[in-house]
Formats: C-alpha cells, sequence, structure tokens
C-alpha cells in the first residue's frame, strides 16, 4: 500500500510540475514575442524548459508503465523535488519581471534590460541546475528501459566518433583564411557560430573543409550534419544523428526524435561534437510553434514542444556552425552579432587561383581576370563557368565563354541559368547562381512584398551610387512612412542583396545580383513597369546641365546613362525617357564626353520628333544642343545646319 502511495506522489508531482511548467513556458513565448531582444539568460531557460517538461512527462509513463524499478523511484524522488524548487524560483522571478499586457512597448524594452542586469546571473544558475537534472532523469529513464530487455551484466560499447557530413572533400578548395576564424570560435564550448552571406558566396563549402579538419585533427569529435531548409529535413538531420550514436529507442515508431537526439547531445558523457545547421534562411522553421501531437503522446503536450530552436542544444560539450542567407536568422540563433561572420566574394587572387584549379587547362591571363570581374568573384559563378568550359572544351575557352556573357542579356541569362551540377552541393538544392538567389527573391517576395518592390526598384539603377532620396517614397504602394523604407532596406542587407555606404544613404548592388534581379522581374511579367517607374523618377530628379547644378548631374548622371537601355513604349513615358537623354546630353556636353553626348542627344531628337513633332520647343531644344556639342567636335557643316533649323523653328 505505501509503495502505491509513493507512486501515486510521484507521478502527481510530475503531473504538477508539467502543469506549472507550461504555464511558465508559455508566458516566455509571450514575452519573446512581444519584446525582440529578450535577455539572453531567459532565451537559454526558454530553450531548457520544453526539454525538462518532456523529460518528466517520459519518466511518469514509465513509472505508471512499471518499467521503473523501486530504488530508482527513491532515487528520482530528490530530483524530482528539485526540479519543482527551481521551476518555483523562475515562477517568482518572473511574476517580478515579466512585463504586463498593460505596458508599452518602450516600457517592454526597459523591463528586459532590467531583467538582463538584475537576474541573468540567477537565471544561469536554475538553467544550469535543471540541465543537470535533465540528465539525471534521462539516465534513470535509460536505464529504467534497459531493464525490460534481458540484461548481459556487461555495458554496451559506445559507437566510434564519425561523421555524418554528407558531402565528400573539395580538394580544389581554396582556403580564403576563414577557417582559421571559424576554427577560433567554433572551439569556444557550447559555441553558435553563424556563416553569413549571399548564396553561392562558399559558406557551404567552407563549412565542408572546416568539418573534415576538424575530423582530421579530432577524430574522437563526433561530426553531424543537418539540413535546416525545413522542418521535415531538419528531423531528418537528427534522425541520422540518432542513427550512428545507436540512440536506445530511436527506431520505436512513437520515438519523439528530436527530444532524444537533443538530449544525447546534452550528455556531456556521449563526447565532443560539432554539429552544422546548414541552410538556416528562413524564421519560420525555427520559431513557428511544432504541431507534434503524434511525438508527444496526443494527450495535449504538445505545447511542450516549443519551436524548432528550442532543440539546437546549448551543451558545453558541443559547438554549432550555422550557414545562412539571413543575418536576422543568423542572429536569433546565435544570439549575438559578435557570433556572426560575414562571407563575402572571393578576392581577385583567391578567384583566380580556383578558376585555374577548376579548368586545369591554360587560359588568357587577362581574359580571365575580366570574366571573375564580371562574375562578381562569386565561388558558385565561377565553378559554373568553369564546368561549362571544360565540359565543352576545346570549343569552349575562357575568352568565347567572355564573349558569350557581355553578347547579349538573353546569352548572359542563359549561361548563368546553366546547371552543371556539383555533387558537393545540396542534391536538392539548385547549382545555378541565378536560380540560388532567386530562391531569396521569392522569399522576401512573400514574406515582406514591400522590400521586394524596394529591390526591384534599385535594380534599375546604375549599380553603384544609389541615393536614398530617389528610393524613399518612390517604390511603396501605400504610402509608406520613412520607418518603413529603413525596415526594408535592413531585410534586403540582411539577406547580402545590397550594400551601402556608413552614412547609410547610398546604396549598391553586385553586378549578378542587379542582373538576376531584372531578369527575375522579366519572368514575372513586372520589368517594363519598374522601367517606366524609373523614367518617372530620373526625370523629376535631373536638372538641366547648367553649372550651378553640376554637382547634382555629377551624382545623377551614371543613372541617366543606363536609361539608354530602358526605351519605353508607352508615349507619355518616351517623352520623358527623351528629356532625361535631353538633359544628360547637355551636362555630358559641359564636362567634355562628346561622343555620349551625341548619341544621347540624337536619340532625344529623334523620339522628340515623333512623339512631339519636329516644330516643339522641347524638339528644338535637342537640335540646338545637337548642333552644339557637333560644333565643338569641329563637325562644323553639320553643326551650322542644326542651328538654321533651330532658329527657323
Amino acid at each position: 500500500m505505501a509503495e502505491a502511495l509513493a507512486i501515486v506522489s510521484i507521478t502527481a508531482n510530475i503531473v504538477q510540475l508539467v502543469d506549472f511548467g507550461s504555464k511558465i513556458l508559455y508566458r516566455l513565448n509571450e514575452f519573446q514575442s512581444s519584446v525582440e531582444d529578450v535577455p539572453e539568460s531567459f532565451r537559454h531557460i526558454k530553450a531548457e524548459l520544453p526539454v525538462l517538461l518532456d523529460t518528466l512527462k517520459q519518466t511518469r509513463e514509465a513509472i505508471e508503465a512499471g518499467s521503473v524499478r523501486d530504488d530508482t523511484k527513491k532515487a528520482l524522488l530528490p530530483a524530482i523535488e528539485g526540479c519543482r524548487v527551481q521551476i518555483r524560483s523562475l515562477d517568482d522571478m518572473l511574476l517580478k519581471t515579466l512585463p504586463t499586457s498593460d505596458d508599452s512597448w518602450a516600457k517592454r524594452s526597459w523591463k528586459a534590460i532590467w531583467m538582463s542586469l538584475r537576474y541573468d546571473s540567477k537565471v544561469e544558475k536554475i538553467t544550469a541546475t535543471i540541465r543537470k537534472y535533465i540528465q539525471t532523469l534521462t539516465y534513470y529513464h535509460a536505464a529504467a528501459s534497459s531493464t525490460l530487455a534481458p540484461l548481459t551484466g556487461q555495458a554496451s560499447s559506445r559507437p566510434t566518433p564519425s561523421s555524418t557530413v554528407p558531402f565528400r572533400r573539395d580538394r580544389d578548395f581554396i582556403d580564403r583564411g576563414n577557417l582559421t576564424e571559424i576554427h577560433r570560435r567554433c572551439s569556444q564550448p557550447a559555441s553558435r557560430t553563424a556563416l553569413v552571406g549571399l548564396g553561392g558566396v562558399g559558406k557551404s563549402q567552407l563549412t565542408i573543409e572546416y568539418t573534415y579538419r576538424v575530423r582530421d585533427e579530432s577524430p574522437d569529435t563526433w561530426v553531424f550534419w543537418v539540413h535546416a531548409s525545413g522542418v521535415a529535413r531538419f528531423e531528418e538531420g537528427y534522425r541520422r544523428i540518432a542513427d550512428v550514436v545507436n540512440l536506445p529507442g530511436h527506431d520505436k515508431p512513437e520515438a519523439d526524435i528530436l527530444r532524444l537526439t537533443r538530449n544525447w547531445l546534452c550528455d556531456e558523457t556521449n563526447g565532443r561534437w560539432v554539429m552544422v545547421v546548414d541552410n538556416a534562411d528562413d524564421p519560420s522553421v525555427f520559431f513557428s510553434q511544432l504541431d507534434r501531437s503524434k511525438s508527444s503522446g496526443g494527450d495535449g503536450s504538445a505545447q511542450l514542444s516549443g519551436c524548432l530552436a528550442d532543440f539546437l542544444p546549448q551543451s558545453p560539450n558541443g559547438s554549432i556552425l550555422i550557414t545562412s542567407r539571413s543575418q536576422d536568422v543568423a542572429y536569433r540563433l546565435t544570439g549575438s552579432v559578435q557570433d556572426i561572420i560575414k562571407v563575402e566574394p572571393m578576392d581577385q587572387s583567391h578567384a583566380l587561383t580556383l578558376l585555374q584549379k577548376k579548368l586545369k587547362a591554360d587560359f588568357d591571363t587577362d581574359d580571365a581576370v575580366e570574366l571573375l570581374r564580371d562574375l562578381d568573384y562569386m565561388p558558385l559563378a565561377i565553378t559554373q563557368a568553369a564546368a561549362y568550359i571544360s565540359q565543352r572544351a576545346p570549343l569552349t575557352t575562357v575568352s568565347k565563354y567572355l564573349r558569350d556573357l557581355r553578347r547579349s542579356d538573353e546569352d548572359r541569362a542563359r549561361l548563368l541559368k546553366e546547371d552543371v551540377g556539383d555533387t558537393r552541393r545540396d542534391s536538392r538544392a539548385s547549382h545555378s547562381i541565378m536560380a540560388t538567389w532567386q530562391i531569396s527573391f521569392e522569399y522576401i517576395r512573400k514574406e515582406r512584398p514591400q522590400a521586394a518592390r524596394l529591390l526591384s526598384l534599385m535594380s534599375l539603377f546604375d549599380r553603384q551610387g544609389i541615393p536614398d532620396y530617389l528610393l524613399n517614397h518612390q517604390y511603396q504602394d501605400d504610402g509608406d512612412i520613412r520607418a518603413r523604407f529603413e525596415d526594408d532596406v535592413h531585410t534586403l542587407a540582411s539577406y547580402s542583396l545590397v550594400g551601402m555606404n556608413v552614412r547609410a544613404n547610398e546604396f549598391e548592388m553586385h553586378r549578378l545580383v542587379q542582373f538576376s534581379t531584372k531578369k527575375w522581374l522579366e519572368l514575372h511579367g513586372q520589368l517594363a513597369k519598374w522601367k517606366e517607374r524609373y523614367i518617372t523618377i530620373i526625370n523629376e530628379a535631373f536638372p538641366v546641365g547648367r553649372y550651378e547644378n553640376w554637382s547634382t548631374c555629377q551624382t545623377l548622371f551614371p543613372h541617366t546613362e543606363v536609361v539608354l537601355a530602358y526605351r519605353p513604349t508607352n508615349e507619355s513615358y518616351l517623352v520623358q525617357w527623351a528629356s532625361i537623354l535631353s538633359k544628360a546630353a547637355w551636362y555630358a556636353i559641359e564636362k567634355g564626353s562628346y561622343g555620349m553626348a551625341e548619341n544621347m542627344d540624337r536619340e532625344s531628337l529623334e523620339t522628340r520628333e515623333k512623339t512631339l513633332g519636329k516644330g516643339h520647343p522641347d524638339t528644338l531644344t535637342s537640335v540646338s544642343i545637337l548642333a552644339s556639342v557637333l560644333r565643338r567636335q569641329g563637325k562644323y557643316e553639320e553643326a551650322e545646319a542644326m542651328n538654321r533649323r533651330a532658329l527657323d523653328g
């Protein structure tokens, strides 16, 4: 009878603990959704709490199933009581610190700072204690489960540490100097480091090489690879970990793979490990509430599962290396901008070495340097070009590829879309640079349409020195305020699609990003619309070429040069297009660029004659400008004819 009461007492305590802890977790989730910068210690406890509650639930089920020995039950009582004490302490702190629903945003943020200053050390202490209780409960639960099978009296041998990296090593890998810093960061206990940059910039290739070096230098270290493009693929990666470490119970249909694997990773007795979380680009994968009712027994405790980010361990025996296109996602997963390493395109020297290794044939160095510049020194684009050239040699050379790339937009798009395959990239991902970037474009268009509109407009400018005042209030479709513009810029910068100067009043784009954006717009039937919008903006902003306007003209002139390629079909936009060219030609004359001025003004004159008529004042202005530029080039007879025409009207 006493034994039965003891069982009831233990299980009742666990039920109360789980219920109480679930309410605390709910409050923490609500707080995180209302305040962006939650103190780090509270993020840690939020990650540990779901695991503790799941572990308690599993312990209760094991006791009720009769699979826990009497002496084990007695041994568990202090641990369960200890959990209760820690959860009560946490609740007391939260009652004093968490903001109420009536608090303003500013007050919520202030409370977050105050919480961090006053309670960080206390919460970290609770977190560390809870982590130990998780290990204790997990150990006893595993020990109890093992009694269900015949015992040999011998401890099962631990599997030898190995790697789940699904890619072979690249013998052509170019060390750009990043690996030393990656190794330094990842050597810290419980570290989280993120590599952030454009798709195709080489994040995953750096990571692959790093994992092989880890295994070379430390054969006793486990190396795990988890694809993070979706929840299913993440769980697939955790299941693979459970397989290779021979995790007890992982092959059962009802096994909670995420919880089991995370608990194993948190157990320091399992040794040192490094885990790669690759392609962590989509925040919804990590921070949306998981629906795991099946794995949690269908009793309503799915709420304890939290989000996928909660199953990333923070254990002293391991480190996590993340690759992401989004700096925002990287920040949320690491918790600090100091833990983010920005991966940039290669410099010319490294890019040339990569091309040499991939081609393994002689080529014209001058043409190669030009090709690398046109490819923005992007490793994926270089590898793609080298594979294309190699497969078609000797018909295709570096020089011919460069000519084809520059021949027309259609030829450039064809080459950049070419998917030549790469066994060192995810087989479910595209291997062409344009398709790779369009993944980012589509995500932004779906999640933040206004940022996609801003990117669309920016792609029409010259790629450097894009002034902010020509963007703000020019792309929005609902009268958004300045703050929205800054948010949209932040989104594009987070995905490395645009850069900015130190004052954040001028922007720039990689030439291939710009070109790919235009092709993406063309694919969706939106390019012509954005060209018309761009023509209106430049026509309103660019002044006539008088001396007093030279400063403005100098800033904007590169953005008028690209207008030549944007000739519209709509007559009203044709008139504006001709106006831009006429004003730009005037300034080009003043700065001595006579050939460019003549070309621009002839286009302007021809267009104005067709749309406005030969006698229209604007048409005659173009005639006068043409006369001026012809005279300065020594073409006196033609200049005189233009002057007479201007005078005659």
